[in-house]
């Protein structure tokens, strides 16, 4: 069987979204923080089986059955675990290293030292900008910004000085070859010689989902003219895609956005958007990275928002980009509005000049995409000219022949025929007509597996299910790991499965990792997984959760020593478990 690194897995994982799969076969409904359907793998009437989209896991509170989108796949499909991996990966157009085959193996550990040099690129970078001389330049620039030097460091903002070995010069002295740093993007080549990249810019790092630092974007910060040989240089520069990074399947700041509560997602365009909204308090917005939305980039959004604001530029070319993202955001399946920013070029400029309650306004305020396509196609034409309205009623009805809501349909065709006064009819068999003529694009339809003898979970001992909420609370929060780590090691849970998973939730937090629920659980099989899914799809919920985990802590304890007390036979042994005890008893 082919062993595929945990590198390969995880980007598999997230390039598959669960709740696009599972709509397959479930008809889920959002649910709080969850999606909810009936239950595929046993017979149910009312919904326990949860998908939560955050995380990338399903449960079902009923059957127990539970996962990543890997597991689910297994489930329904009847597959074993590589099959259900070449599908993914087929799926998500990820090619997969033959059997026996090291250039998986080699690839991985490629990769592995990309993220070292990018890692090591915005220290140096970072550094330069706030603690050397040469990143002066870059400091008064960002303080012309108004930006501060918290929002500074909570980007890892830096500056790469106008020189051609700066940062080459650095990265040498570290070990990293100069062919190294060309494959990482760092350094090209001319004339046989190799040197910077990024020269007289301010940085910006992009990072993914995971915390690694995989590519730069940088902005020139002074009028360079243009060079005798034609060439003027770009004000923008990202890095070329490289073994860890495509422009076209990653955002900026979307480690940040994920994170919040909110129920949307500002999409913008530019680093300084992003940065500056951010700074002002609205830290759900995120932006592409120098180039036109991709259905990639959109179908990652939606992993983390049930809906876009699209935030572009307000000239020209910002409202073709806006037309374009509306395309592509809803041929995905998407739900998207747009913010019209009255009075300046883009968010960066409004929120400076507007302040950030003005701003939340017309976040609020913002035009459902078809509202927005609408009032673009009715500021061409004079609707007090016959000819005018004709060709407003036509154009439009090519945008409601996209449409698949038929009240959503009826709204805008009222809306038109008042505007126009054109009857409804008429514009009806305009919309037929049109229709007619789209090709909708539907899945295959599927055939649902399910197991007629799934058992019911059965209750838990008191002291694992005491031991299972606590470790829900432990990922739950850093601060809940704290207040256990000392008290409660991983060795001390009382099966395998709590154990691995303890072990691997310590790990990350000792070493600055994000928890990746999907990526974890690949490691569990079985009934290990669903055990390990209740706790990552825990539903309870705390008034005081310090005083629930003390309580926990507390009960578990307790139970273990009880345990011991009744199976212990040596008399100075009981003796010493029964003081325990007491202590312990002590502290309630």
């Amino acid at each position: 069987m082919p062993i595929y690194s945990e590198e390969l897995l995880n980007e598999i994982i997230s390039q598959n979204d669960i709740i696009d799969y599972v709509s397959q076969y479930v008809r889920l409904k959002k649910n709080g923080r969850d999606y909810t359907g009936l239950c595929p793998f046993h017979n149910e009437k009312s919904p326990s089986f949860h998908v939560n989209q955050e995380k990338q896991l399903f449960h079902c509170f009923g059957c127990g059955a539970g996962g990543n989108i890997v597991q689910f796949v297994m489930k329904s499909e009847g597959l074993d675990f590589v099959e259900a991996i070449k599908l993914m990966a087929d799926r998500a157009g990820i090619p997969l290293p033959e059997e026996n085959d090291a250039a998986g193996d080699v690839l991985y550990r490629k990769k592995q030292r990309i993220y070292l040099m990018n890692k090591t690129a915005a220290r140096f970078y970072y550094e330069t900008l706030t603690k050397s001389h040469d990143g002066k330049p870059g400091l008064e620039y960002f303080a012309e910004r108004r930006i501060s030097g918290r929002t500074i460091t909570k980007y890892g903002l830096g500056y790469a000085p106008d020189s051609f070995d700066y940062l080459k010069s650095h990265m040498n002295e570290n070990g990293f070859k100069d062919d190294e740093l060309i494959e990482a993007g760092l350094c090209v080549t001319k004339n046989n010689k190799v040197y910077d990249k990024f020269r007289g810019r301010v940085i910006f790092p992009i990072i993914d989902l995971r915390g690694n630092v995989i590519a730069f974007g940088g902005r020139i910060i002074k009028n360079t003219d243009t060079t005798s040989d034609g060439y003027k240089p770009p004000k923008y520069l990202n890095s070329s895609d490289t073994p860890v990074f495509n422009k076209g399947n990653n955002l900026f700041s979307l480690n940040f956005a994920k994170k919040t509560a909110e129920k949307q997602c500002i999409l913008c365009e530019g680093y300084m958007d992003v940065i500056s909204v951010c700074q002002a308090g609205v830290t759900n917005i995120t932006a592409t990275l120098g180039t036109a939305l991709t259905e990639s980039q959109a179908r990652l959004l939606m992993k983390y928002t049930g809906e876009i604001l699209l935030c572009y530029d307000s000239d020209e070319a910002g409202q073709r980009a806006t037309k374009r993202a509306i395309s592509i955001i809803n041929g995905v399946g998407g739900r998207c509005r747009v913010m019209k920013l009255k009075g300046a070029k883009d968010p960066d400029e409004y929120i400076k000049a507007n302040g950030v309650e003005l701003f939340r306004r017309v976040m609020q305020d913002a035009l459902p995409s078809t509202q927005f396509l609408l009032s673009v196609i009715k500021s061409r034409y004079d609707l007090d000219n016959p000819d005018g309205r004709i060709k407003f009623v036509q154009e439009s009805a090519s945008v409601l022949a996209k449409l698949q809501n038929a009240i959503e349909i009826d709204e805008y065709v009222n809306r038109i025929s008042d505007e126009t006064e054109i009857a409804k009819d008429a514009i009806y068999a305009e919309l037929k007509k049109l229709k007619a003529s789209v090709k909708i694009k539907t899945g295959p339809l599927r055939t649902i597996k399910t197991e007629q003898s799934a058992k019911r979970a059965g209750d838990d001992s008191k002291i694992i299910s005491a031991q299972r909420r606590l470790l829900s609370l432990i990922i739950e929060s850093k601060k809940n790991y704290r207040a256990v780590k000392d008290e409660f090691s991983p060795e001390d849970f009382s099966t395998d499965a709590l154990q691995k998973l303890a072990s691997a939730v310590y790990s990350a937090y000792e070493n600055g990792e994000h928890i990746d629920p999907a990526l974890i659980i690949s490691h569990f099989s079985g009934s290990d997984a669903d055990v390990v899914s209740k706790i990552f799809c825990n539903l309870e919920t705390y008034n005081d959760e310090n005083n629930t985990v003390a309580q926990l802590l507390q009960s578990i304890k307790s139970d273990r020593l009880n345990e011991k007390i009744l199976n212990e036979k040596d008399a100075v042994k009981l003796r010493e478990l029964l003081i325990q005890r007491q202590k312990l008893e002590g502290k309630k």
